[in-house]
């Protein structure tokens, strides 16, 4: 019997005749998974957690969830009522999915001592600030036991340290044996999935762990640890070898040519000589981010 709880083949979806956007998605989400989804905005990932969601069906191909399987689902804006408190707005979700009266209050009880909401139990949800409202709607979403928790970009316009607090909380229910697929645009969110998809321009252009993703970079590295993305870019021009220069933090990638010979590192210290220490130039394995922006090229240039 297969584990995937989350069959798509093929899966297209075409808006007003003429954008597409999901263009033929292949995937496996098997029990168990902490899949992440991982693309920009416009990337079609919203549109995909509608189909799993069955709000929408494809305009080709097939999309199968584990009948036996119960989801929640935890939308990109927040969905519970603003005028209602904490309480109330899961004493309504309770009701509306039948959950016995005594069971709701212990759950939700439960729940937000989770995410930490149990001291603001009065407190209106439109009171709420964004990474509270999401911890909110995280509860919400589990009230009901699901087997497939559902996130679509849960972390959007939160600040950075509620993000860190929710991502927490999403790998300890992970950790307790609960399926979740989430989507994000944060590339270092993806750190927290065991498996990972990177969805741009409704392509699914990689698929695996974040070994198996890093490992396929073909390209060499090199960090060269100065932010003057201008003079290194003037001084490493004249090197065939070199395909970019990015900027990251504080530092600048270095992304070799396809096909350059090894040693890339050493010919991008002589071209820096005088202007750059030796040893601030090392070869690097690629972020996934790296990646991402290496493929997401390749398939613009393919389109």
């Amino acid at each position: 019997m297969s584990s995937a709880i989350i069959t798509a083949r093929g899966v297209t979806r075409v808006f007003d005749g003429k954008t597409h956007a999901l263009k033929g998605i292949d995937l496996e989400i098997s029990r168990g998974e902490m899949f992440g989804l991982i693309g920009p905005d416009g990337a079609g990932k919203t549109t995909f957690f509608r189909i799993v969601a069955g709000l929408l069906a494809p305009t080709k191909g097939t999309l199968t969830r584990d009948s036996k399987a119960t989801f929640g689902l935890v939308p990109q804006r927040f969905g519970l009522y603003q005028d209602l408190s904490i309480d109330e707005n899961l004493a309504l979700r309770a009701r509306l999915y039948d959950v016995p009266i005594a069971e709701g209050k212990a759950r939700a009880t439960e729940l937000l001592e989770l995410v930490g909401l149990s001291p603001f139990r009065q407190r209106l949800a439109g009171a709420l600030s964004g990474g509270m409202k999401q911890k909110l709607a995280l509860a919400a979403a589990l009230l009901t036991r699901p087997d497939l928790l559902l996130l679509d970009e849960p972390t959007t316009g939160v600040d950075p340290l509620s993000r860190r607090e929710f991502w927490k909380l999403l790998h300890q229910l992970h950790h307790d044996g609960l399926t979740i697929v989430v989507s994000t645009p944060y590339m270092d969110e993806a750190e927290y999935a065991s498996r990972i998809g990177f969805l741009d321009r409704g392509r699914l252009s990689a698929l695996g762990t974040r070994k198996e993703i890093i490992g396929s970079y073909p390209r060499q590295l090199i960090a060269v640890h100065t932010p003057d993305r201008m003079q290194v870019r003037s001084r490493l021009a004249p090197l065939k070898d070199v395909d970019d220069v990015s900027l990251f933090g504080t530092s600048l990638h270095v992304r070799g040519a396809e096909g350059a010979a090894q040693g890339l590192a050493d010919r991008v210290r002589e071209a820096l000589a005088g202007t750059i220490e030796p040893d601030l130039v090392e070869q690097i394995e690629p972020s996934l981010e790296d990646v991402f922006v290496l493929q997401s090229e390749a398939d613009e240039e393919a389109a």
